[in-house]
């Protein structure tokens, strides 16, 4: 498996190319979160790559911004969970709030996500596991090998509570669920450096 980082949001998310492995041409994009993705599609045509679909972990604008660029671009689909459909609506407004920046209006999701859902890159497979608190929809893409957390569980920390439609509640039920997760499974967050499941439990005060 080969997972190539970009920061492409001025509030710094992650957005991620998975490829199966370092020689395969077919891949998938997770969270691309700014309409600015020159780096994203450079990095795309620069390697051949075969992109397949767009793989949302929230829908928070600063995880969503790019998806109609990028899909108008290279014609894949995007998924996210339905229950996050009140944030992909509101992405002008957050723009303008967060960023002062006028954007269009995003198309629906081309399909959404269900809990237990395995998707794959050539032969990498993940399941689908609704984590709700940062955000009613918010999934975390479980493989073998990594798992993307969006802006569920980070290196040291977690997503916030304190947003609109946050669930402090819901937040606990899904970092106990997580704990079942491998120790040694790479992470992926939605921002800042990675980190592996053994250390989160070993050192992250709200992973416990």
């Amino acid at each position: 498996m080969k997972i190539t980082p970009l920061v492409l949001s001025p509030l710094g998310s992650n957005c991620y190319v998975l490829q199966a492995n370092e020689n395969s041409s077919e891949a998938v994009i997770v969270d691309p979160g700014d309409t600015d993705v020159h780096a994203l599609l450079s990095f795309v045509m620069r390697h051949n790559l075969n992109v397949r679909e767009i793989w949302l972990t929230h829908g928070h604008f600063d995880h969503i911004l790019g998806v109609d660029v990028v899909r108008q671009a290279l014609e894949v689909p995007a998924y996210l969970h339905r229950a996050d459909l009140p944030l992909w609506e509101q992405v002008q407004q957050s723009a303008q709030t967060w960023l002062g920046r006028q954007v269009n209006a995003l198309q629906l999701p081309n399909g959404y996500w269900e809990d237990g859902a395995t998707v794959s890159v050539g032969n990498c497979h993940f399941t689908v596991w609704h984590t709700p608190g940062h955000s009613p929809g918010s999934v975390c893409l479980v493989g073998e090998e990594a798992v993307f957390t969006g802006d569920t569980l980070f290196a040291g920390t977690i997503g916030r509570t304190d947003l609109p439609l946050s669930n402090p509640r819901a937040m606990r039920e899904s970092l106990q669920r997580l704990l079942t997760l491998s120790d040694d499974l790479q992470i992926y967050p939605g921002h800042g450096p990675k980190s592996t499941v053994i250390e989160e439990k070993q050192g992250n005060p709200f992973f416990h």
